[in-house]
């Protein structure tokens, strides 16, 4: 019998829901280079550079992602004024926006202890008991696409831990491009910032592996169409992810797959990346330029991610109906 499959355009209409998401994985990315950057600042004083400017992005991006889900949501006042509204503890939705709100004022504090400069220790407390909750944030921004449970595409497997992941690349790419820029505009000399820039390249260069392992991993579940329950009968799966890699790898989407995020967001700064460590002598002169068009690859990259796993649900779960086994009056 032949399923029938659901399509429509919801998703496509505006960029709220793609941009929060790009933004709040940023968000947590952000926060885990900065204090993972104050961390090393203990033996390695340069890198307190890095993460005090990590540490003042940080709240912008927490900013834009509110301001995205906010209008996204239709009335605002929800958004501003969430724990009135958001009562379903059960939903993602909800406990992401708890988890947004108990992070804002977190963010917050890490930054000004690092602006009014107090005890050091304090600060790398308050970030290490952080780090937790905005991984949470992260990794979360999966788990509420995938709490639908009717989109093939939107993996309890896969996609929180894919986002994840995204979140703390495009946030390294974000704190290098931002540590880069202000050196270059500025014009402030830091003895070790090729330094510094260097072992950015190789966090992002693990990272990098990391996501195109996993997102091989997601590709190749959904195309052996995994089955719905487990041998328990529990749900794991919505139906149609043979239809779901079809649809993204080789369908309408696929452009934005392969040109978007396997090239401009893993395969490219892949290759500027090993320019870097193997050509490094050679370009020397453009290091800067190279670095900076890495992590604005790296960043473009996110965002078409998430656009097009936003996009992918359109497609549904098709839905199988058994044939009809009754015959139908022939007269009144």
């Amino acid at each position: 019998m032949e399923p029938i499959i659901l399509m429509n355009s919801k998703w496509g209409n505006d960029i709220f829901t793609p941009m929060y998401l790009f933004f709040g994985g940023l968000t947590g990315g952000l926060f885990i280079v900065a204090v993972v950057a104050d961390l090393v600042g203990i033996k390695h004083k340069s890198f307190e550079k890095l993460s005090k400017i990590v540490a003042f992005i940080a709240p912008l991006a927490l900013v834009l992602a509110g301001l995205f889900i906010t209008f996204h949501l239709g009335k605002p006042e929800r958004g501003m004024f969430f724990p009135l509204y958001f009562s379903n503890f059960n939903s993602w939705m909800v406990i992401g926006g708890y988890s947004v709100g108990l992070a804002f004022p977190m963010i917050i504090a890490y930054a000004l202890l690092w602006y009014y400069k107090v005890n050091q220790t304090i600060r790398r407390l308050l970030g290490v008991v952080g780090i937790p909750l905005l991984g949470f944030v992260s990794l979360y921004t999966g788990l509420l696409l995938s709490g639908a449970k009717f989109v093939p595409l939107w993996s309890q497997q896969y996609l929180p831990y894919l986002f994840l992941n995204s979140g703390i690349l495009t946030g390294l790419a974000a704190a290098g491009l931002a540590f880069l820029l202000f050196h270059t505009f500025v014009k402030t000399e830091l003895d070790d910032m090729s330094r510094i820039l260097q072992i950015v390249g190789y966090a992002i260069l693990a990272l990098i592996v990391v996501e195109g392992l996993e997102l091989y991993l997601f590709m190749n579940h959904l195309a052996l169409n995994p089955e719905k329950l487990d041998e328990t009968g529990k749900f794991i799966n919505p139906n149609g992810g043979a239809l779901a890699y079809e649809y993204v790898t080789q369908g309408v989407l696929a452009p934005w797959f392969w040109w978007g995020i396997v090239g401009m967001g893993l395969t490219f700064p892949l290759i500027l990346t090993f320019i870097e460590m193997i050509f490094d002598k050679i370009i020397r002169p453009y290091v800067n330029w190279v670095a900076g068009v890495k992590f604005a690859s790296i960043l473009a990259g996110g965002i078409i991610l998430r656009f097009v796993i936003v996009w992918g649900g359109d497609l549904k779960a098709p839905l199988v109906f058994p044939p009809a086994l009754f015959q139908l009056p022939l007269s009144g």
